[in-house]
């Protein structure tokens, strides 16, 4: 059991060194996948992202978008896909007081200007590095095949167990008993002589 421990511990170990945080520098946009929550948001999302940037002490995925109408129902954009073309229109679900930044100034996006030009910074609460995906998958297979070697490991300390002996004799103890007084009389005997 405490060589499971011990591996348990190792791979734990393991795990935070793999885990360090990414820099936007390190990756690239094809470097990182899309979380269901953020294809719901906008379904050509993997297209609409141009790169990775750090702001805040955070990593972001940026992307452009273009105001294209503001009806009662909301922000209508067009997202610029990598390849330099406009996506599809996309009604933005956005609550009507929502605000953003343009120029330092916070403005609601139902006054964002029709062919107005905006930046997108997508948290990296919806995306994530297919780098960590793979590491993730490389440890839950390390950590499935220790678990598997634990149980092998338990399996044969149980049969060991129960192919030992019940009827032990106490010819070892007597044999312990008997040096402890060999070694007892000769320290007597040579305290004696002196």
């Amino acid at each position: 059991m405490n060589k499971m421990n011990l591996k348990y511990g190792l791979v734990a170990l393991a795990g935070l060194g793999l885990s360090a945080n990414v820099s936007a520098t390190d990756l690239t946009c094809s470097e990182i996948t899309f979380t269901p929550e953020a294809y719901e948001a906008y379904e050509f999302v993997d297209s609409a992202c141009l790169e990775l940037v750090d702001r805040n002490d955070a990593t972001y995925a940026k992307m452009t978008a273009k105001v294209v109408a503001q009806t009662g129902s909301g922000t209508h954009f067009r997202f610029r896909h990598a390849d330099g073309e406009l996506g599809p229109t996309h009604k933005a679900n956005l609550p009507a007081n929502f605000e953003t930044m343009m120029g330092g100034q916070e403005v609601k996006v139902k006054d964002l200007a029709v062919r107005q030009d905006i930046n997108i910074y997508v948290s990296d609460v919806y995306w994530v590095s297919t780098a960590l995906l793979e590491e993730e998958l490389v440890e839950e297979a390390i950590v499935e095949e220790l678990v598997e070697e634990a149980i092998v490991e338990e399996i044969i300390e149980e049969e060991l167990e129960e192919e030992l002996p019940t009827t032990a004799s106490s010819l070892p103890l007597l044999a312990l008993f008997g040096s402890l007084f060999l070694l007892l009389g000769g320290a007597m005997r040579f305290s004696r002589k002196q």
